[in-house]
C-alpha cells in the first residue's frame, strides 16, 4: 500500500512543483511591486519570504512579501505602516494605483497585513511591514531542504491536503506553510528510524505521510507537548507555560513506531481525525 502511495506522491509532486516560468512570473511581480512602492516610499525595500522564497509553493499559492525601511534594517526602528490609519492608506494606495484588486487590510492580526490580488497575473499577495522574521527563516528553510530532501515533497502534499479542506488560511484559524514546514521537519529530526538510517524518507514518502498524519493527529498530545526546532526536541507546556525557561525534554521514544516491532504506543488516548 505505502509503495503505491509513494509513487502517487512522486507523480503529484512532479506535476505541481514550481516550474521555471512560474518562478519568472512571480519574480516579475515582485519587481513591479518594488518599483511601485519605491515611487511612494523611497527608503523602502520589498522582500519575499515563505513558500515562494523557499521554492515550496503550489501553483495557486499566494506570495508573502514584506516592506522594510532602511531605518528598520539598520537600527530596528519601525516607521512604515505602524498604525491602522497608515495601513488603510497603503490599502488605498494599492487600490488607486490599479496594481491590485480585492484589496483587504487585516489590521487586527498579530502581524498586520494588506492582502490583494495582482491585476496582471491573478496571484494573491500578502504584504506585511517592518518584520524580518520571515526573511531570517529563508536560510533556515534552505538548510532543511538540503538536509532532508523529502521535506519539500511532504510539505507540498500536506499543503494541498489542507487547501482542499479550506484549512490553509492562517487569518481564518488554518495552518500556514511555515507551520507545516516546521511540523514535517520536526518529524524528520526526531523520528528514530530516520535518524538511525533504517528509513530513507525520500524512498518511503507514502510511509512518511501516514506517519505524519498519525503522529500529529493521534499520538502527539498537543495540549501539553510542544515542538522546538533548535535543538530538535519536545517540551512540556505544563511544566514550562511561559516557553522561555529551560525547556524540559519529553521522552518521545514511545511516540514512534518501534524500529523492530509494528506495535504503536500512544502518549494520549486515541483520537480520530476527520
Amino acid at each position: 500500500m505505502t509503495g503505491r502511495l509513494h509513487k502517487e506522491i512522486c507523480d503529484f509532486y512532479d506535476f505541481v512543483k514550481p516550474q521555471h516560468f512560474e518562478q519568472t512570473v512571480r519574480q516579475e511581480l515582485l519587481s513591479r511591486l518594488q518599483s511601485l512602492v519605491v515611487n511612494e516610499i523611497p527608503h523602502a525595500t520589498v522582500l519575499c519570504f515563505g513558500s515562494f522564497a523557499a521554492g515550496m509553493y503550489l501553483p495557486n499559492a499566494d506570495m508573502d512579501v514584506v516592506i522594510v525601511s532602511n531605518s528598520f534594517r539598520t537600527t530596528g526602528h519601525k516607521v512604515i505602516c505602524q498604525t491602522k490609519n497608515q495601513i488603510w492608506r497603503f490599502h488605498d494606495f494599492i487600490r488607486d494605483s490599479k496594481f491590485g484588486t480585492s484589496v483587504e487590510p487585516i489590521t487586527g492580526a498579530k502581524v498586520p497585513l494588506v492582502k490583494f490580488i495582482d491585476r496582471l497575473t491573478g496571484i494573491r499577495v500578502d504584504v506585511s511591514f517592518e518584520n524580518d522574521t520571515g526573511i531570517l527563516a529563508n536560510e533556515t528553510f534552505a538548510s532543511w531542504k538540503r538536509q532532508y530532501p523529502a521535506m519539500p515533497v511532504l510539505v507540498t502534499v500536506i499543503k494541498q491536503f489542507l487547501m482542499m479542506r479550506g484549512l490553509n488560511e492562517v487569518v481564518h484559524g488554518g495552518l500556514g506553510g511555515f507551520s507545516v514546514t516546521c511540523l514535517v521537519t520536526s518529524l524528520l529530526q526526531n523520528m528514530p528510524r530516520v535518524q538511525s538510517g533504517d528509513l530513507v524518507p525520500e524512498q518511503h514518502l507514502g510511509e512518511m505521510l501516514i506517519e505524519f498524519l498519525d503522529f500529529y493527529g493521534n499520538r502527539l498530545d498537543t495540549s501539553r507537548t510542544g515542538i522546538m526546532m533548535r535543538p530538535p526536541g519536545y517540551f512540556d507546556k505544563v511544566s514550562h507555560p511561559d516557553f522561555r525557561s529551560l525547556w524540559a525534554f519529553v521522552d518521545i521514544s514511545r511516540m514512534f513506531v518501534n524500529a523492530t516491532s509494528p506495535t504503536k504506543v500512544y502518549t494520549k488516548p486515541t483520537k480520530q481525525i476527520a
